[in-house]
């Protein structure tokens, strides 16, 4: 099966041994096609990441941020995780770059009225993760 993160919504990420996304509205399974056939619950996106120098794995995530129709700007990881301590974001658009080993995902909150753009670089491997 195939999965889909557009009309889902990231509510926590966190970073140990991976990087882990977190989903309180879930993702979409979709058939061969690209069908959405359901929508899945308690989700989570295990991304393993090619670290061969053992940097931190913060190193791998690039998080930009706008806020009402501006520039975006970097912000840190704690920043973007006390934003999603106040909101669930949305996904806008996912795109996956396999020959960089790269995902971006389009992130909007309405409450906050913040668009975010998080950047995961050196992918290895995706694990998509629900009930």
């Amino acid at each position: 099966m195939n999965y889909q993160l557009h009309d889902s919504q990231i509510n926590n990420l966190s970073v140990s041994k991976n990087i882990v996304l977190y989903f309180s509205r879930g993702f979409w399974e979709t058939d061969a096609t690209g069908k959405e056939v359901s929508q899945k619950q308690n989700c989570k996106l295990i991304f393993s990441i090619d670290n061969e120098f053992n940097l931190p794995l913060e190193e791998f995530l690039t998080i930009r941020i706008c806020k009402r129709k501006s520039i975006f700007k970097p912000i840190s990881l704690p920043e973007f995780i006390d934003l999603l301590k106040k909101s669930a974001f949305d996904v806008d658009m996912e795109y996956d770059c396999s020959f960089a080993n790269r995902k971006m995902i389009q992130l909007y909150s309405n409450s906050l009225n913040i668009a975010v753009e998080l950047f995961i670089e050196e992918i290895k491997n995706v694990e998509y993760v629900h009930d």
